[in-house]
């Protein structure tokens, strides 16, 4: 990525500014921040416009540069966890990003249609955090 690693960690940690550039992400709103630590409640709509539902996660985030950590406290899944690396890039030019998610749907949402729509929102979510930090952030 072309931007600076402090402009992609300032777009990462704006969790308030969130719904307003992510089209997956109906919500996102910080309840609580001390020090590095916050809690963090985020909700998503996926599906089809007559039949979507909506996925709330409350989670911990935790900022420790380079790692921005997350853990569901609370929410749709019985598993949401994962964390961001960013860093420059080893040849002085821009910014790696990496992203890693670890999460597993709550009972009786095993498999289904659901599951590949919340792939896809997440794929278009990252997209568009990639053109959010490359047009300068917030």
């Amino acid at each position: 990525m072309a931007a600076e690693a402090d402009r992609a960690w300032h777009v990462l940690t704006s969790f308030e500014e969130m719904s307003a550039h992510l089209s997956g992400l109906s919500k996102s709103k910080v309840l609580q921040k001390e020090d590095n630590y916050l809690l963090v409640e985020q909700t998503a709509r996926v599906g089809i416009p007559l039949l979507s539902l909506a996925f709330r996660v409350v989670m911990t985030v935790v900022e420790d540069r380079p790692y921005l950590h997350f853990r569901q406290l609370r929410g749709s899944f019985s598993s949401f966890r994962g964390h961001w690396w960013v860093d420059h890039e080893s040849t002085g030019n821009g910014t790696r990003i990496q992203y890693f998610l670890e999460s597993s749907l709550a009972r009786g949402w095993k498999g289904g249609p659901f599951r590949h729509h919340i792939k896809s929102m997440i794929h278009q979510n990252l997209q568009e955090l990639a053109v959010w930090i490359d047009n300068g952030g917030i």
